[in-house]
């Protein structure tokens, strides 16, 4: 294998990723889990505190900071899943090419090797049938 082939082939490859072990995912993860308990205590607050107007005050900025949080976490999750599955595709593909190649290699092989065993057969069935006559 030339020294090209080599150096292209170590860029291609690549560390798996492995989702617990990403900052950016595990970021995202607890900002959505995070906003999705302060959002939970927003309402709850709203609804037992209604008549008192800085508990509704607080209780409705706590709920709007939990969408910006969710948004947040959202966007790093997402981001990070594409990630994933574009690694996860690019793996397939490459591990698909590089069998379809090995596949396909050994095939002149074995056609060659197919035809001159056809053409051994007939060639001592002809000499069978000469050797009667």
């Amino acid at each position: 294998m030339s020294s090209r082939i080599r150096l292209f082939a170590e860029q291609i490859t690549e560390q798996k990723i492995i989702w617990w072990k990403d900052r950016k995912l595990l970021a995202g993860v607890i900002l959505v889990v995070s906003s999705f308990i302060l959002g939970f205590y927003g309402k709850v607050l709203f609804i037992t505190k209604f008549y008192e107007p800085i508990y509704l005050i607080t209780s409705l900025s706590i709920w709007a900071f939990s969408f910006i949080l969710l948004f947040a976490g959202v966007f790093l999750v997402g981001w990070e899943t594409v990630r994933m599955i574009q690694y996860s595709i690019h793996n397939h593909v490459r591990r698909t090419v590089k069998d379809t190649y090995q596949y396909t290699k050994g095939l002149p092989k074995k056609g060659y090797s197919y035809t001159k065993e056809l053409h051994k057969k007939s060639m001592a069935k002809i000499k069978k049938s000469m050797a009667k006559k």
